[in-house]
């Protein structure tokens, strides 16, 4: 039996080209390995599927799927939920990304159990400044 990954991150990915690099490398740099990620191809008309055809050259830690036409966020979201074999699912848009100890800290909290749901804090960014998501505060 194969071994599943301890977590899969979805991200869906649409016309997005200037943020996905970042979105990725935050993704590949976990300080917990033993990830995937899959992204969802919803039919963009830019470039990010090309920018994640490279990056999936050289990490096997990615999949690609492909949608037959755009189905927005939500449906793009639900196919990539159908593909993962992560105990856990963490789901993240592309021109977001994560700390690079996000898997780790969240996989801790939940693999003895005592969680089903770990949330943890958003932030705005703008290139100068950093503050809370939305103004709430998230745990």
């Amino acid at each position: 039996m194969i071994n599943s990954p301890k977590i899969s991150i979805i991200i869906p990915v649409y016309n997005v080209e200037r943020y996905i690099s970042e979105c990725l490398e935050s993704c590949i740099k976990q300080t917990l390995k033993d990830i995937e990620i899959i992204i969802v191809d919803d039919c963009g008309s830019d470039k990010s599927i090309d920018i994640v055809k490279e990056y999936a050259k050289k990490d096997s830690r990615i999949k690609i799927i492909k949608n037959n036409q755009n189905k927005g966020l939500f449906l793009a979201r639900c196919e990539g939920l159908k593909s993962a074999t992560g105990k856990y699912i963490i789901s993240l848009d592309s021109d977001d990304f994560l700390d690079l100890k996000t898997c780790e800290i969240a996989y801790n909290a939940t693999k003895d159990g005592y969680y089903d749901i770990v949330k943890f804090n958003a932030y705005n960014y703008d290139g100068n400044t950093a503050g809370i998501w939305g103004g709430g505060n998230f745990k």
